[in-house]
């Protein structure tokens, strides 16, 4: 009974029971409260409005890059602006292509592609319609010799050994289209044009990663893969487990690239330009979601 008022005890200890019938009622109603379904986050409505801009190429690039910041993760902050920066010509004509084709199906007038989206797929470049664009040109470059090695490497995965595997893998064979779209050496005098690829496999899946690793450049997927390094070295300079941030790393870059390429690859296949421009979104939204499993 020590620290308690005995006078107080003895007065007030029939009324005990009550109080503690009331103390438990009170608990259980903040329970029920507190399993009520809980309204969005305004950082998760933040996060559903980015996913919706995601359609946009130059936002897609970016939209990470606060993040970073507020992270202190300065170096793939400056790469994201960097690649945004750089691809915005290329990024602005895709959005013209594809705002095009919407506006003749809505008016009902033909749209003329570049090719046969359906049946073909023409290899991407890290520097065509880019601001690097005539740097990388032979013949327009103040460094003639750096821009015919950069124009060798301008290459995809399907170029790779990698590619080479899923050749073998899903038995794909391919003929090459002509297409309305100027090389990166092409000049008025010589104009020359890229060549798209018809993969032709008995495997959907085989045709449609054959799609997508024609529009994944390796030059893309190692800056890529550089600026994720950058995120790791800093990762575990502040303390994280290098296994688990490692792991974490790989699924976001694999995620993000699988996911902007399969599904470019398909909107493009099914819808055109537009699809193109819809499915890398819807992609990149997929990609994030899974790397965000890892957290």
């Amino acid at each position: 009974m020590t620290g308690i008022n005995p006078i107080l005890y003895y007065n007030e200890q029939k009324k005990f029971p009550q109080i503690w019938r009331d103390y438990q009622a009170e608990v259980n109603a903040l329970g029920r409260l507190n399993t009520q379904p809980q309204k969005d986050s305004p950082k998760e409505e933040t996060d559903s409005i980015s996913s919706i801009f995601d359609i946009i190429p130059t936002f897609r690039r970016i939209e990470n890059v606060p993040g970073k910041v507020e992270h202190s993760d300065y170096i793939p902050a400056m790469g994201l602006v960097s690649l945004a920066l750089l691809n915005a010509p290329e990024d602005w004509r895709d959005t013209k292509s594809a705002y095009a084709q919407i506006k003749a199906k809505m008016s009902g007038n033909p749209f003329t592609p570049a090719y046969d989206y359906k049946t073909a797929q023409h290899p991407f470049s890290f520097f065509r319609g880019t601001l690097l664009h005539k740097f990388v040109n032979p013949k327009t470059s103040p460094c003639p010799k750096f821009a015919k090695w950069l124009l060798k490497n301008d290459t995809t995965l399907m170029n790779t050994k990698l590619g080479d595997i899923v050749t073998k893998k899903f038995n794909i064979t391919d003929k090459e289209i002509e297409t309305k779209i100027q090389n990166i050496n092409s000049t008025k005098e010589n104009p020359s044009f890229v060549e798209a690829r018809r993969f032709v496999t008995k495997s959907k899946f085989g045709e449609l990663t054959a799609r997508a690793m024609t529009r994944t450049t390796k030059i893309g997927t190692a800056v890529l893969g550089s600026l994720e390094a950058a995120h790791l070295i800093k990762e575990i300079a502040d303390g994280e487990n290098a296994i688990k941030s490692a792991a974490k790393s790989a699924v976001s870059l694999t995620s993000s690239i699988a996911g902007i390429g399969y599904g470019g690859a398909l909107g493009a296949k099914l819808f055109g330009p537009t699809g193109s421009l819809v499915g890398m979104g819807l992609g990149a939204i997929v990609g994030n979601k899974i790397a965000k499993l890892m957290d």
